[in-house]
């Protein structure tokens, strides 16, 4: 981690409730060190929750202290794992035949666990949990996503039984779709910190999102003329695997059941989303003198420069700019999905 500011991960000796969550010994803490609003994962969980996803990782945002030194603010939260708090499957083990377990798996395009493979519409695939599945096992999964991609690709692609949602929960994928989308998330493109689950039997499940600091309109570098502003579709025109339009959503909006039910999920969500602007305001007083603590130790004009969309001066600048980027956003694709 090159930057100064360091992330951590917490893991205690004994299961503990911390700030209410409930009891676990491993627990996250992200730095933040990129989002100049110190709020943008702790808004888009707050999105998460209105999509209604089977897991949003609880947080919290904190001061912490390291050997009586000030860090400044970070937002401690759940770390992502299998347990019957959070990601709550039945995890299969290397005596289970392959459909009769569950697999908890991350797309990462660092390929940096252990069983790692690449989809053939190139998506990063890998099994967090378990890590080491059976030779069996890594067959039976990679053979899941074959057939899914091959599905989308076929002339039956919008058949409800030979088709691509034969094998994957649609909603979940319709709440993945609104939330990566709405956010213009970087890395919510199906190439980094992106989980599925299956479960034993099941079909794959977007079970639960992470790691949004790189996202609502604090991203300089997304791909071709698409920009930083709150205008132009991410995830729909540049998911991983192919920068031409031709993924796994954009496939998917070629099935009019589909679209339906995007437009109709969106309807049924807007008046929520809708008031997201009044909960960053809310956040803005919780974090006011704290952000004064961490930006005297850290600098609100700190360099990050590969994230290529510079500070613009202060803690209330940076706030009012991510309102503007959410209800712009919020406003274009709702527009733009109704004219799907």
């Amino acid at each position: 981690w090159e930057w100064p500011k360091k992330p951590w991960k917490v893991k205690l000796d004994e299961k503990a409730s911390l700030l209410g969550m409930p009891a676990d010994k491993e627990w996250a803490l992200l730095a933040n060190y990129s989002d100049r609003t110190l709020m943008r994962n702790i808004v888009a969980m707050k999105i998460s929750e209105i999509c209604g996803f089977k897991w949003t990782p609880r947080l919290r945002s904190v001061e912490v202290y390291l050997n009586n030194e000030y860090q400044g603010v970070y937002t401690l939260c759940e770390h992502k794992k299998v347990s019957s708090d959070r990601v709550d499957i039945d995890v299969a083990d290397e005596s289970d035949a392959p459909e009769e377990g569950g697999y908890y798996l991350e797309m990462e395009e660092n390929l940096d666990e252990t069983t790692c493979w690449w989809t053939g519409m190139g998506v990063p695939m890998m099994f967090s949990d378990p890590e080491v599945p059976t030779p069996a096992q890594l067959e039976y999964v990679k053979n899941l996503f074959a057939d899914f991609e091959a599905c989308l690709y076929s002339n039956d692609l919008a058949d409800p039984v030979k088709g691509y949602a034969g094998y994957i929960d649609v909603d979940s994928f319709i709440n993945y779709y609104i939330i990566q989308e709405l956010t213009k998330n970087i890395d919510g493109n199906l190439r980094k910190s992106s989980f599925i689950t299956i479960e034993a039997g099941g079909k794959m499940e977007m079970y639960h999102v992470w790691d949004f600091d790189l996202s609502l309109g604090n991203c300089g570098y997304f791909n071709g003329t698409i920009g930083n502003g709150p205008e132009g579709f991410w995830i729909k025109d540049y998911t991983s695997g192919s920068w031409r339009g031709d993924n796994w959503f954009n496939r998917m909006m070629k099935d009019p059941a589909f679209v339906a039910r995007l437009k109709e999920r969106w309807n049924e969500l807007m008046p929520e989303l809708s008031k997201i602007t009044d909960f960053i305001e809310d956040q803005a007083i919780v974090l006011d003198k704290a952000q004064e603590r961490n930006f005297k130790k850290w600098g609100i004009n700190a360099s990050v420069d590969w994230v290529k969309f510079p500070s613009l001066g202060s803690y209330e600048k940076e706030v009012d700019y991510l309102k503007y980027f959410y209800s712009e956003r919020l406003g274009w694709l709702d527009k733009e999905i109704d004219s799907l």
